[in-house]
């Protein structure tokens, strides 16, 4: 459970293997940081990068890839909601890394699925940190991921469609199990999606670490009707 809208940045020991890919124009910052991230941890392998999304989709094509490094601002004129939308249509997890404090642009991107902002200025020690959590199905708690999310009007504006309607079924009373049966996927993909809206809300201190805590936001933000926690369950 999340509990701290910060990363805190260790070297620790090397975990398991990761495959990193990244879409960024600058290339030399591309290079700058594989190096950094190789010398850090070996076991996060850069297997692909480009300056557009496409571009990377045609590189990395074949290629298995757990996270994806993804700036705001390319020179394509694409934008973040359709660029994270590509990149998880082809079953990669999303981290946003650019620069500057973009809060409508990163709100976009966090609604469209990315798992969180982290700013290039970041060691790379927290880089690095940031690459397992994403990878792992978190929902990264940096500064910047919670200054987007505190920028939404509400909290269920930046959840993801799927994200919401998992918190509809489960906070409606369904078991996970029977969440990732209802909407096709694994029952492991809809805990990860759980740990997901956990840890939005923590974000914006509406902390929900129980399924009644999920039940009380899910009122509260329109999701489910007041005092019928079966509404989802009977749609």
């Amino acid at each position: 459970m999340i509990h701290s809208t910060d990363v805190r940045a260790s070297a620790g020991s090397p975990g398991r293997h990761l495959r990193i890919a990244a879409v960024d124009d600058h290339p030399a910052l591309l290079t700058g940081l594989r190096a950094e991230l190789a010398a850090l941890d070996p076991q996060l392998e850069f297997v692909a990068t480009a300056g557009t999304v496409p571009g990377l989709l045609a590189a990395a094509r074949g290629t298995a890839v757990d996270v994806v490094l993804l700036d705001l601002r390319l020179g394509d004129g694409s934008t973040p909601a359709g660029n994270v939308t590509a990149l998880l249509a082809a079953g990669w997890r999303v981290l946003v890394y650019t620069e500057g404090r973009q809060h409508d642009a990163a709100l976009e991107a966090l609604r469209a699925g990315a798992q969180g902002i982290l700013l290039k200025d970041r060691p790379v020690a927290t880089v690095a940190q940031a690459l397992r959590s994403v990878a792992d199905g978190d929902t990264l708690p940096s500064p910047e991921t919670a200054a987007a999310l505190q920028h939404a009007e509400d909290l269920t504006s930046h959840l993801s469609p799927q994200e919401r309607r998992v918190l509809q079924l489960y906070a409606g009373g369904m078991p996970a199990r029977s969440v990732a049966l209802r909407i096709g996927v694994t029952h492991e993909t809809a805990k990860s999606y759980l740990k997901r809206i956990r840890a939005k809300y923590a974000a914006v201190d509406r902390p929900a670490y129980t399924r009644m805590e999920l039940y009380r936001r899910a009122v509260e933000d329109g999701v489910l009707r007041p005092h019928d926690p079966r509404t989802a369950e009977l749609e």
